[in-house]
């Protein structure tokens, strides 16, 4: 019943859309907004009681039906009205796609605090801050929070914790953690930053504005504060301050993801389509989230394989699946070799076919499996539906993103791939149509010299026998040499284009092996390149293309000739060659959270037990899940590229880091960082060589990595909790 009632409340606040496009009265449009105001509230109010997998699901259910849109729209549609309503000096809302200017908050802004100052203004701020979120979700941070201190847990843990949580969607736990942290130890840098992010994020950038202007002047040229002054700047609707900032940030970070959303956002405004598409492709290249591709779409432009990062990097092994262990016999070049090779070319196909056979069983197998899921799929969505209807809560975030969802970079993946792929089929297509071509013309042409020089032979052989010219053995000879010299030019040439296809063949089956480690789940992979292996071996035994060499074994007046035998090796299973743990970089494996990196996306837990907290409804509950906020999560060593301190940056190019892209729908894409060395001791994700990331083994005891939130548009627009 209770999401039912979600359901309608949602409805009410969509009817909004039609209810202000209509152009109503003065006295429509305010009982129309009225009515908003109050679905709205109860709407608020329902969402704050779900559990978070529930959450999750009717945002995902929501955006999957196009009405995450339609409330978006409306939001705006009734923003822009107030915002002509209120008098100037005082608007609200949104403005031509921008935050109207707050003057009420940009009054409220106070001054720089100093360094021994900080403390005390974070104390002042932490008041209003803590008062805001929900009691449940307040003390469940400070259990938290005393339990990470009793496991000896350093600030920047603590913070790294706390940024993690963030990631996770669980921000009102997430903020009185890092208020916490910050109170009580105002010499973090990274922490500070990172809680004034939160705090704009929140809806309080007049709080988080001192706290960065004092961070800038301590750290020049830092691109995470410049960014994130520009969009406190922007929340507050000082467009002209916020492009200054934000401007620097590119100057300094061409590639600053967040920077381009905004800009997007100011340039779009102003009615530049053109610089506002720029920003918008930039920031696509940099993290490929569904927000930003919605975005592009709006301005006309559809992203292409050329639009999207250098993240999954490309295939840098020749041979994945170790096919070219396996080779063919050769083709027969005389009647010798042709006898001598026609045992060896049966008993290479029977070879094959009791390869192919384990191999079958495995595809066979796969395939059920995949008719299986699909059936799944539809029964389990409909269940995940009325269970959550029901008992909101009761489908897991895991079992939600297992029915709907795909691999993470699979979209990437495909976009790139699907060009690779079609070159490289083209490039075998291109050898079958010479090969056919070859045996169409030049090939006939030898046969019919053959055929001719054979008829001949056969003529002569009438004269055999008794007071006759010819005999059996010089006939014989010459038929030999007849074949001889057709089969070497023939078969030589046939077996020149059937290797160029047998290199294009393994290098279209190794780049979809590859493909699917990204596109594919790992439970599929199996069947998958089993089918590929079939597929190569079929190709060695000239069974599949309708191609074969030429053979002539009618003859016994030749030698005898060596004959060189086929070899079948053992094929290789591919596994995704990125695996990363970055909790141990960032010291809190051993405090129950994990960000866990492969090559299926990015997953983060947080196991409480460890921390000795009982997982309880009101964990479950308290707003653990409120909402995913637009934002971009770095990781990385504690020192930056060339010894830089302050706040990690985005974008930046560090051995061991990652920048990840988070929108209203969790976390979309992951942008490893590789430098020119390995930082920290963190090894580098197999570009070129492969290698894992970010795991346990290679991040050394002392290491501290930090985390760095950079503050997204979609993240400040609309209500926060501060507000």
């Amino acid at each position: 019943m209770a999401m039912n009632k979600i359901f309608i409340l949602t409805m009410l606040i969509c009817g909004a859309i039609n209810a202000f496009a209509q152009r109503p009265s003065k006295e429509q449009i305010e009982k129309d907004r009225k009515a908003y105001a109050e679905a709205k509230q109860k709407l608020n109010e329902a969402l704050s009681k779900m559990n978070p997998e529930a959450r999750r699901q009717y945002d995902s259910m929501m955006n999957a039906v196009g009405m995450g849109k339609k409330i978006n729209d409306a939001n705006q549609t009734v923003a822009n009205a107030a915002t002509a309503k209120a008098p100037k000096g005082n608007a609200v809302g949104l403005v031509n796609g921008v935050p109207a200017k707050d003057s009420k908050k940009i009054a409220a802004i106070a001054a720089i605090p100093s360094n021994a100052g900080l403390g005390s203004f974070l104390n002042n701020i932490n008041g209003s801050t803590l008062s805001s979120v929900l009691p449940a979700s307040k003390n469940k941070a400070n259990e938290i929070y005393k339990a990470l201190i009793n496991k000896g847990a350093k600030p920047i843990e603590i913070g790294n914790a706390a940024t993690t949580l963030w990631m996770a969607g669980r921000t009102q736990i997430a903020l009185c953690l890092m208020a916490q942290v910050c109170s009580n130890d105002a010499g973090n840098t990274n922490n500070l930053s990172n809680y004034a992010s939160m705090l704009t994020m929140m809806g309080a950038p007049e709080m988080a504005i001192p706290i960065l202007n004092n961070l800038n002047t301590r750290f020049k040229g830092n691109t995470t504060l410049l960014n994130n002054l520009g969009q406190a700047w922007f929340a507050l609707g000082e467009i002209d301050n916020a492009s200054k900032y934000l401007d620097s940030t590119l100057l300094l970070n061409a590639g600053h993801a967040q920077a381009h959303e905004t800009k997007c956002l100011i340039a779009e405004s102003k009615g530049n389509k053109t610089a506002a598409l720029a920003h918008a492709k930039a920031a696509f290249k940099q993290g490929a989230t569904q927000q930003r591709k919605d975005k592009l779409t709006k301005l006309g432009y559809f992203p292409g394989a050329v639009d999207y990062g250098n993240f999954p990097p490309l295939n840098k092994s020749d041979d994945l699946l170790q096919l070219g262990g396996s080779t063919m016999p050769p083709f027969p070049k005389s009647v010798a070799e042709s006898k001598a090779l026609a045992p060896i070319w049966k008993q290479f196909r029977i070879d094959i076919d009791q390869q192919i056979k384990p191999l079958q069983k495995i595809t066979e197998a796969s395939n059920k499996q995949m008719t299986k899921q699909l059936e799944e799929q539809q029964k389990q969505f409909m269940n995940a539906m009325n269970r959550s209807i029901s008992n909101p809560g009761s489908v897991s975030q895991n079992e939600a993103m297992q029915i709907v969802g795909a691999p993470m970079f699979a979209e990437e993946m495909n976009a790139r791939e699907n060009i690779v792929l079609q070159n490289l089929q083209k490039k075998k297509q291109a050898v079958l149509q010479r090969m056919a071509e070859f045996v169409k013309v030049d090939g006939a042409v030898m046969k019919k010299k053959y055929q001719d020089a054979m008829n001949k032979i056969q003529e002569r052989s009438k004269n055999v026998g008794e007071g006759g010219s010819e005999n059996d053995d010089a006939l014989c000879r010459d038929a030999v040499k007849a074949s001889d010299d057709f089969l070497q030019p023939y078969n030589s040439k046939l077996e020149e284009f059937y290797k160029e296809y047998l290199n294009a063949e393994k290098q279209l089956l190794n780049e979809i092996s590859y493909s699917s480690l990204y596109t594919s789940y790992a439970a599929l992979l199996p069947g998958i390149n089993a089918g590929l292996k079939m597929q190569w071996l079929r190709a060695l035994s000239l069974t599949q293309n309708g191609f074969n060499f030429e053979s002539v074994t009618t003859y016994n007046c030749t030698d005898d000739a060596p004959g060189k035998a086929g070899k079948l090796t053992a094929f290789k299973d591919p596994h995704c060659n990125i695996n990363s743990e970055f909790g141990q970089q960032l010291g809190i494996a051993n405090l129950g959270f994990t960000i866990k990196l492969d090559c299926n996306g990015l997953s983060t837990e947080f196991n409480a037990l460890i921390l000795g907290i009982k997982l309880n409804q009101d964990l479950d509950h308290a707003g653990f899940g409120d909402a995913f906020k637009s934002c971009t999560v770095s990781v990385g060593p504690k020192i930056g590229a060339g010894g830089k301190v302050g706040p990690l940056e985005a974008s930046v190019n560090v051995g061991g880091g990652a920048d990840i892209e988070i929108d209203r729908n969790g976390v979309k894409d992951v942008i490893i960082k590789v430098g020119a060395e390995i930082e920290a001791g963190v090894h580098n994700p197999g570009i070129p060589d492969p290698g894992q990331l970010g795991t346990a083994a290679s991040g050394s005891a002392g290491v501290e990595g930090r985390m760095s939130l950079n503050t997204g548009a979609g993240s400040i627009q609309g209500t926060g909790i501060l507000n």
